[in-house]
């Protein structure tokens, strides 16, 4: 039977109607079959602008450089450039099943290869990765229905995370060395976007945010007929004096205002992602910020009378002047006349980031009441440490950075010896260097290290992905690993009064996560079988994020439970899958 072609044109209006999709295969899997149909339909899904919506919709992240070079190789062509892209994730997401299933300073290495290859260009990919559907037992109720879960989702989750952060990161801080030699004031909203990126938020998005927000401020001043044109107003004192006071009109109509009492000293207000969204009440800095980045026109009139625009305080007077209003405040801040110069001269770039890094640390210490995720405050640390080790050259500083190294672990390679190191003085690259190479070495030993069941351990009762309740303290927690008998240090051992325990420090000894992520050495006289409420088991990779590295899905039987463990645990700990397997079905005994 001979099957007649369709005319050309309408194959590609059919193929017009393919739905784009950010985290699904299904349209562009249609379109990839048919470039290995028929000639007719091979011609017509080679047409490139079927390609773009879809490449627009799924690659929202790039790296610039390797995509302004994708475009001129391609000529352009959107098929020939998603299919490069496609090309990319494949690859990425191949690298990425290797960090899940390896250990150790392996999974360095790979992140280095992923990020120095690929960098942004890996973004989507791994975002849709980082959001793989969880095992049905972590699910909310009456959520709407998902596809299953993929082998090992919990654990590739996790590690795209962490991958996720070492770009974003790496970038931040090379960035960040960009300011060393070309400070300038047009760097300044890159650079401050960049901040986000620790919190796996690239600048990228940050700078779209404000994109949006200067449109509507567009539009809010041809509503009020308020000149746009910077030659209409920037030598006109009354007319630029209208301006920055209606830019701080606005900034208070969009729900932007001055943060006061405890919101003052909040965490969130300092994080571009988070005051230009949920955080609108926040510091002067964070204002002053998205003012400047609205704000931007060439230098006013040198016949223009000087003057400041206090965001912050703009509710009552937006408009100061150096003669009437500035020595006032000087004044009550404690300032001589004789030094006024230093405190009104035009900041840098660095300076501001550097004061922003140093607002981060203050808050920490005059955080209000209220729980914070302790991710949140190693994340935040991180970011101003950071800065603070590129611009002021501090060693106290790379010594704080190496204690939140913990909470980042891809970063090692990628961000700190990579991106970080070139930037120092020579004595701190010495200090970062043999810090890095000390914690690859031990990633190296830790990747040989086993632990199976024999003789020599057959008094450890339980096992790891043991679900148990504290018997002294009553907390939940989680078994990630077991010793024989107590390893803690000396020092430790008496501060705990492990001795006075029945069995002492001769008895097994479990590492574990509570409930709320922090992590425990808890003696086994001290285990107790308990099992999770659903709540509480919904919530086990928001409140304890570091469980997803170790375990994937969760059983309970008869007022007991065991997590399935990720395939570095049971690499760890080859024989505590079975045994906890038997112990579910059987009980202690």
């Amino acid at each position: 039977m001979t099957i007649r072609e369709l005319p050309f044109d309408l194959y590609v209006q059919i193929l017009e109607q393919l739905t784009p999709l950010a985290d699904s295969d299904e349209s562009i899997n249609a379109l990839i079959s048919c470039l290995k149909a028929s000639t007719s339909l091979r011609t017509a899904a080679s047409v490139s602008r079927l390609w773009e919506p879809h490449y627009r919709v799924r690659y929202t992240i790039c790296d610039p450089a390797k995509e302004q070079s994708r475009k001129q190789s391609t000529g352009g062509d959107w098929r020939l450039m998603y299919l490069e892209r496609r090309r990319i994730d494949l690859e990425t997401l191949g690298i990425l099943f290797k960090i899940v299933t390896e250990r150790g300073d392996r999974r360095l290495e790979r992140a280095r290869e992923v990020n120095t290859m690929f960098s942004f260009d890996a973004w989507n990919a791994l975002e849709i990765a980082a959001n793989y559907p969880l095992p049905e037992a972590f699910r909310e109720p009456g959520a709407p229905e998902q596809r299953p879960a993929p082998p090992h989702a919990v654990s590739i989750r996790f590690w795209a995370q962490m991958l996720l952060g070492a770009i974003a990161r790496s970038d931040a801080v090379r960035t960040w060395g960009e300011l060393i030699s070309n400070d300038t004031p047009q760097a300044l909203e890159l650079s401050f976007a960049c901040v986000s990126s620790f919190f796996v938020y690239p600048p990228m998005k940050v700078l779209s945010q404000l994109e949006e927000l200067t449109a509507l401020c567009n539009a809010y001043f041809i509503e009020r007929q308020i000149p746009l044109d910077p030659a209409e107003f920037t030598s006109d004192a009354g007319k630029l004096r209208l301006v920055c006071s209606s830019i701080c009109d606005f900034l208070w109509s969009c729900g932007f205002e001055a943060a006061d009492g405890q919101r003052f000293h909040m965490l969130q207000n300092r994080f571009p992602h988070l005051f230009l969204t949920t955080h609108k009440a926040t510091i002067p800095i964070s204002l002053v910020y998205v003012f400047v980045v609205l704000a931007v026109v060439s230098s006013p009139d040198p016949d223009v009378s000087e003057f400041f625009v206090d965001v912050f305080g703009s509710r009552t007077q937006a408009i100061l002047t150096l003669h009437d209003d500035i020595p006032h405040f000087l004044i009550q801040a404690g300032i001589t006349a004789t030094s006024t110069l230093r405190w009104t001269t035009p900041a840098s770039s660095t300076s501001m980031l550097v004061r922003a890094s140093r607002n981060v640390l203050a808050s920490v210490y005059d955080f209000p009441a209220g729980p914070v995720p302790e991710v949140v405050l190693h994340t935040a640390f991180y970011a101003s440490l950071v800065i603070n080790v590129i611009f002021m050259n501090n060693h106290r500083y790379l010594l704080n950075i190496m204690k939140h190294l913990n909470w980042f672990l891809l970063d090692l390679l990628p961000v700190l010896v990579d991106s970080l190191t070139p930037l120092l003085n020579p004595h701190l690259q010495e200090q970062l260097t043999t810090q890095c190479k000390t914690i690859m070495e031990d990633e190296k030993e830790a990747a040989t290290t086993s632990h199976p069941r024999s003789a020599l351990t057959q008094e450890v009762k339980f096992f790891v992905g043991m679900v148990f309740k504290h018997a002294a303290h009553g907390y939940v927690g989680y078994v990630y690993g077991w010793d024989p008998s107590c390893a803690a240090a000396e020092d430790w051992i008496r501060e705990m009064g492990v001795d006075s325990l029945s069995r002492g420090r001769h008895q097994p000894f479990y590492r574990a996560l509570t409930q709320s992520g922090s992590l425990r050495y808890v003696a086994e006289d001290n285990i107790g079988t308990t099992c999770l409420e659903p709540a509480d088991v919904r919530r086990i990779f928001i409140d304890a994020p570091e469980a997803a590295r170790y375990f994937e899905d969760l059983t309970q039987v008869d007022g007991r439970a065991r997590f399935l463990l990720s395939p570095e645990l049971n690499a760890a700990y080859p024989d505590d899958e079975a045994f906890g397997d038997r112990w579910l079905k059987q009980g202690e005994d």
